[in-house]
């Protein structure tokens, strides 16, 4: 089972290496494309004091030996009414990008990067596994039990420190039975 996990960790990092999808900022999406649950949004949000809650910040260890992973986090405003998550800088990576998933031709699931991120006092912008997520590009290998320093930008609230702990599973899932 664990073999399978890693290969399958290993095929989901490799597809993203695609071409970019168009945006949706008004240009047509091809009709063999679909995002899935979520959508860039490059406008700038309203000037205006923000604060940002940080939880649930984990980053999935390297996959036989490449140099790419994937981080997840939960931001939450807990002051002001939107901000827009513009990058993600993490300690000794070469880059992160905001990634989402896309259906692609012939139904098949891609991850393209999707840009800055809206965040609203509507709920909390999820990254997590299957979804919205953040590609590490670069980074130094990376193995459970370690942890690793960011940091969320924001249009408003500006840089916010994030801690990654390194796991193979999400914060509160069992993994072992």
């Amino acid at each position: 089972m664990r073999v399978l996990s890693i290969l399958g960790a290993g095929l989901i990092l490799a597809a993203c290496n695609g071409p970019e999808p168009e945006t949706d900022n008004g240009t047509d999406m091809s009709d063999h494309r679909m995002e899935v649950g979520f959508s860039g949004d490059q406008a700038p949000v309203s000037e205006q004091v923000t604060a940002i809650d940080v939880r649930a910040s984990w980053m999935r260890p390297h996959p036989g030996g490449r140099d790419v992973t994937a981080a997840y986090v939960v931001v939450q405003l807990s002051e002001g009414s939107e901000d827009r998550l513009t990058g993600v800088r993490i300690d000794g990576a070469e880059r992160v990008e905001l990634h989402g998933h896309f259906i692609g031709e012939g139904g098949v699931m891609q991850m393209r990067e999707i840009g800055p991120q809206r965040l609203t006092d509507a709920g909390p912008l999820v990254f997590t596994p299957g979804g919205r997520h953040l590609m590490v590009f670069g980074l130094p290998t990376v193995v459970e039990g370690d942890s690793v320093d960011g940091v969320l930008e924001f249009q408003n609230a500006g840089e916010v420190p994030v801690r990654f702990a390194v796991r193979s599973m999400p914060p509160g899932q069992i993994t072992e039975y």
